[in-house]
């Protein structure tokens, strides 16, 4: 028993390294030594999960079972070794790939996506072909697996030992249980480990590194996400934070329409318009040109790392602050008002599309759910030689399709589409083969091909009547895999483009504030001088008398950023844990810097009180406080 388990901690020791070795970009490792200890950290957290998942296979060893024992059994115990550390491996070296786009471990919240949605289960095949070299490790680590189970099977060994029930087993089962309990909840702490205590060993860029697939995913398996916090009286919290907005004082109320458009995985450092470094060599020629007649903001970020996120962010300005997902967590039914249920008041229609297959990661529903009147996806467009073989409908003809909708909705109207190419495996359309500018990574070429559909889109929709009483947002729903290492680092990983576009209208300039999705539903009710009140964490980038922020969570950590100050913030510890600075990046680095900045742990800590008392009690909305 305590070969096998050796061997698998082996294993573990090894996916972890894996791990570094191809996304070294994504960590701070600073020296062999580091890494080193690294592993070391990590061993706490291995032997927990593997004593944990290989309980009843150790159990069967440890229980003198007498005649009971046999051959049959030895077979048991031999497939529960193999299955269950198989599926730990599978996990945890899938886990290599899918960290590029999540940079935290996979949680539990992955399963019901994964379930909800079968057009993940479709890839399968796809990601094993296109990293072959992940699927060949697997396949190694698991055959070595399977010969080191044979190669230790006791049966044959003790076939004649005679396992007889007997009072001085007692004390060493006592023992070796006592062991297992107390490396299971990994130590004499108070409470048993979880995924914040990596944050004691090391930066928090790294507690990836430090953790484990396996741990991650079953120490959140039907976990409370959110807990009350009282850092302030109701007064203090009141004074710091309001999350009620009313516009009405601006001036007569504008019935504009309004379009919001989300491009999968369009990050800041793809636009030339936003990187000069790039001397115009980007992959969003169109929306470079765009931005010169736009109002553009220079230092924007996503509210998190998923579509999933990004969705809530941006049009119902609801930041995703624990670990999963508002659309697949015991939350999605609260009543949260969004740009649609807003926008209704004043009778505009509403339609969210996405070429992709219907019940994607659950967006027809939570749109319903939030107000949308209409949904429109793959099914709704009902051409199939369109379908890209994956994920759903090329954007090219997708965003023409969006365009004759729109041009059949009666005014004003509020529309949402977010394109579907820029994705894995980052298929083309036929005919638009080395059409576009290839980049360090395979995205960028699609990046190319979905900025060339909304040219496509703008081109055509210019002739139509609408266009001219229009209010366009551009943004990303989160940021893509990271090609320019200047954006390797924490600010960067959530660094996306926000545009507002409005034709024949004088909303151009660059804006250098800090602003973040949750900041667009405000904004825009701001810009349209919206007279009631309404339910946002975001502020308006038009109001002066609004903080401007950003605020994001992954792997326990809240950052938040205020002008040219990142904060870290461990919710498990209630301490600020880094501050750092937007200077010492200079892709990001801002000429000029309007924002002071403000305490930004009472900020924090404000936000998150206010965050978890209002969505446990399911209050995300003005008609509800």
């Amino acid at each position: 028993m305590l070969k096998r388990l050796l061997f698998v901690l082996l294993l573990y020791v090894i996916m972890r390294n894996l791990m570094y070795v191809f996304n070294m970009d994504l960590f701070h490792v600073g020296s062999l030594s580091q890494l080193f200890l690294i592993n070391v950290y990590g061993l706490r957290f291995d032997v927990s999960i593997i004593l944990l998942t290989n309980i009843l296979f150790s159990a069967l060893y440890l229980i003198p079972l007498g005649k009971l024992y046999s051959n049959i059994l030895n077979k048991i115990i031999d497939i529960l070794y193999f299955a269950v550390n198989s599926i730990a491996i599978i996990v945890n070296l899938s886990d290599i790939i899918y960290f590029r786009f999540t940079l935290k471990r996979t949680t539990a919240e992955f399963i019901n996506m994964f379930t909800d949605d079968g057009g993940m289960l479709a890839l399968i095949p796809t990601v094993l072909v296109d990293f072959w070299y992940i699927s060949l490790i697997g396949i190694i680590m698991i055959y070595a697996l399977y010969r080191f189970a044979k190669y230790t099977s006791d049966f044959t060994a003790n076939n004649n030992i005679v396992y007889k029930f007997s009072w001085k087993f007692i004390i060493p089962i006592l023992l070796v249980a006592s062991l297992t309990t107390l490396g299971i909840r990994g130590g004499f702490q108070l409470r048993p480990l979880s995924i914040i205590h990596a944050i004691k060993y090391v930066e928090h860029e790294n507690v990836p590194l430090v953790l484990n697939t396996t741990f991650s995913l079953v120490r959140t398996i039907n976990k409370k996400p959110l807990h009350e916090k009282s850092y302030f009286s109701n007064k203090e919290l009141s004074y710091i934070i309001n999350t009620e907005h009313n516009y009405s004082m601006k001036g007569d109320y504008r019935k504009l329409n309004i379009v919001v458009i989300i491009m999968e995985s369009m990050s800041k450092e793809h636009s030339a318009f936003l990187n000069p470094n790039l001397k115009g060599k980007g992959f969003t020629p169109f929306l470079d040109s765009l931005m010169q007649h736009s109002f553009v903001c220079m230092q924007a970020y996503a509210n998190g790392r998923k579509s999933i996120e990004g969705i809530p962010a941006t049009l119902a300005s609801f930041p995703t602050l624990f670990n999963g997902a508002l659309i697949s967590s015991q939350y999605s039914s609260n009543n949260i008002n969004s740009l649609a249920s807003l926008l209704a008041k004043k009778n505009y229609s509403s339609s969210f599309y996405h070429g992709g297959n219907n019940g994607t990661m659950g967006f027809d529903n939570f749109t319903k759910s939030i107000g949308f009147q209409n949904y429109y996806g793959r099914k709704e467009y009902d051409n199939d030689d369109d379908y890209d073989g994956k994920w759903g409908i090329f954007d090219h003809k997708f965003f023409q399709y969006f365009l004759e909708s729109l041009n059949q909705k009666k005014q004003p109207f509020f529309a949402s589409i977010f394109s579907l190419s820029a994705h894995h495996p980052y298929t083309l359309p036929k005919g638009f083969e080395n059409k576009f500018p290839k980049g360090k990574l395979p995205i960028q070429e699609c990046i190319a091909y979905s900025d060339y559909s909304l040219r496509q889109f703008f081109n055509n929709a210019k002739q139509e009547p609408w266009f001219n009483t229009t209010l366009f947002v551009i943004t990303a729903d989160h940021t893509s895999e990271i090609a320019d290492k200047d954006y390797s680092n924490s600010a960067g990983k959530y660094a996306i483009p926000i545009v507002y576009y409005m034709p024949l209208d004088s909303l151009v300039g660059e804006y250098y504030n800090t602003t973040q999705q949750i900041d667009i539903m405000p904004s825009i009710l701001d810009y349209i001088n919206f007279d009631e009140d309404f339910y946002s964490f975001g502020n308006s980038v038009f109001s002066n008398s609004e903080i401007k922020e950003s605020i994001s969570y992954n792997n326990g950590v809240y950052q938040y950023i205020n002008g040219n100050s990142i904060s870290s913030f461990a919710g498990a510890l209630d301490s600020i844990i880094d501050i750092d600075k937007i200077d010492n990046y200079k892709i990001l680095k801002s000429p000029l810097n309007k924002n002071a900045e403000i305490n930004s742990e009472q900020r924090i800590k404000a936000i998150i009180q206010k965050y978890n008392y209002d969505i446990i009690h399911d209050r995300m909305n003005v008609d509800d406080e």
